[in-house]
């Protein structure tokens, strides 16, 4: 039975030009809440109290976070990667705390609510080896990413960022496997691109008899550019459970829902928000000012009379979407 997720959060975050310079990519805010926290939210409503989570040298606002503002009665174990040599490499390092079958997710990946318990279920009910994540996409998405050749209900093959895919299923890291798999990962050599790559160890295991199957999404939500962080966002926003209204407004303000509005956030008089906004605490909308499908970050200012549409606010930066 699964009880434990790993959680790999010490990525290098290269595609991101400009949000992570001020804060880690696993601290970039999803309504309120850090990105990977919000993964560990979807492993939390699955049943999965005990966390290993990966980090880097950089991750200690992280690491605070989820000491001070996170569950109590779950169970956070951290591992330091200081070199970014990769997915296997990060799991490797997080193997003596892992104790039985386990989860491994990226910091960056979302998957849907339903996802995790029908991924654990799939595991349980086929008594696989491993269970990997797939959804159909692009190929120039799956270049970005992993491919999956399936064969009824097993994964015969997986390569990591393929130059010229063959199919259209994409493997997105949520991952539920024994714990033997752990012994396949010191096979790992690294690939062209400088990194040990937890897809590789896949293969290996399948190479040797491991049987891996799969479990299908219809999409997921993969943090690779700035601008996916609204993407994201505008996701959680329909879901609604956390479209909420935290700072006092004046009563002229103008709100078209769904939005979120953390505490201590200012707007002025007869400014208008929504919808598919997200002000983070800190941030300030002046009077008359109108936002529209944007993001404005901590410390961020807008100023009065402002139209801002489909943009990213953050304290140096306008990021277009």
């Amino acid at each position: 039975m699964i009880q434990q997720a790993v959680i790999l959060a010490a990525g290098r975050g290269s595609r991101l030009q400009t949000l992570s310079k001020d804060v880690s990519k696993a601290m970039l805010p999803v309504l309120g809440k850090p990105i990977m926290v919000r993964v560990m939210d979807r492993c939390l409503e699955a049943g999965i109290k005990r966390f290993v989570v990966v980090i880097g040298e950089q991750e200690g606002g992280l690491a605070s976070y989820l000491s001070h503002s996170w569950y109590p009665h779950t169970e956070v174990k951290y591992v330091l990667q200081i070199t970014p040599t990769g997915s296997a490499d990060a799991l490797a390092l997080a193997g003596k705390q892992i104790e039985g079958d386990f989860l491994v997710l990226a910091a960056d990946t979302l998957p849907l609510p339903d996802h995790i318990p029908a991924l654990i279920k799939r595991f349980n009910d086929t008594k696989a080896d491993m269970v990997i994540s797939v959804t159909t996409a692009p190929a120039a998405e799956i270049q970005q990413s992993a491919e999956a050749i399936l064969d009824g209900d097993w994964v015969t093959h997986m390569v990591e960022k393929p130059e010229t895919p063959t199919g259209n299923q994409l493997a997105f890291m949520v991952y539920a496997a024994k714990k033997e798999f752990l012994n396949h990962l010191s096979k790992v050599t690294f690939s062209n691109r400088g990194e040990k790559e937890l897809v590789s160890g896949i293969q290996q295991w399948i190479d040797s008899g491991g049987k891996v199957a799969y479990q299908s999404a219809p999409q997921r939500y993969h943090f690779m550019k700035d601008t996916d962080l609204y993407k994201i966002s505008r996701a959680y926003l329909d879901e609604g459970r956390d479209a909420h209204i935290l700072s006092e407004l004046p009563g002229s303000v103008t709100i078209i829902p769904p939005i979120r509005i953390d505490p201590g956030v200012v707007v002025g008089q007869k400014a208008k928000i929504g919808p598919y906004v997200y002000l983070e605490s800190g941030s300030s909308v002046g009077e008359g000012a109108t936002v529209v499908e944007s993001l404005v970050l901590r410390n961020s200012v807008i100023p009065k009379g402002e139209v801002c549409k489909r943009q990213i606010i953050s304290r140096t930066n306008r990021i277009s979407i």
